[in-house]
């Protein structure tokens, strides 16, 4: 029985149970009836403590689950921060220079982005000159891609300089 239905028994038999309408007193064996309700009532409380128990697995579950994704978002960290050193390592050693290691070769490549020193400067600007896509809110925060299009395009806006790089593949 589902606990709905359980609960609309009980509701049922209650209402089933004889009175005299004018004292209110009980008529005839209600023992019978009570006996049902007692037996509904119990069988409710199963239910009841099943759905509790899958609360607590669940619970539990996810517990485990968000302990797992802290262990390996720290062992991918652990890792990128390994394959950073040892970029550096041969990008030193090669010296600017494309390599071929064999199994892999060290490209190089001209790479620039946007580097905003000032961002309530540039926040305060965008905003007056109505480039409106150029920051997000609530928080104003500088849209680098946009502030590139209008720096490449000849706008001087203070607190924004585009930045050549240069960026190091193993391929």
């Amino acid at each position: 029985m589902k606990l709905y239905e359980i609960n609309l028994e009980i509701m049922r038999l209650a209402d089933a149970i004889p009175f005299d309408e004018e004292t209110g007193e009980i008529l005839g064996d209600v023992d019978e009836f009570y006996q049902q309700i007692e037996s509904l009532q119990m069988e409710k409380q199963r239910i009841l403590e099943y759905l509790a128990k899958l609360v607590l697995n669940l619970r539990s579950e996810e517990e485990a689950l968000k302990t797992e994704e802290k262990r390996l978002k720290d062992r991918r960290q652990r890792l990128e921060k390994k394959e950073d050193r040892l970029i550096r390592v041969l990008d030193r050693e090669c010296a600017g220079q494309t390599t071929d290691l064999g199994v892999a070769t060290l490209a190089y490549r001209k790479t620039s982005h946007v580097e905003v020193e000032d961002p309530t400067k540039a926040v305060r600007w965008l905003k007056r000159n109505k480039f409106l896509t150029a920051f997000r809110v609530p928080e104003p925060e500088v849209a680098k891609a946009e502030v590139r299009k209008l720096i490449s395009a000849g706008k001087k806006i203070p607190g924004c300089s585009i930045v050549d790089d240069v960026s190091c593949k193993l391929k």
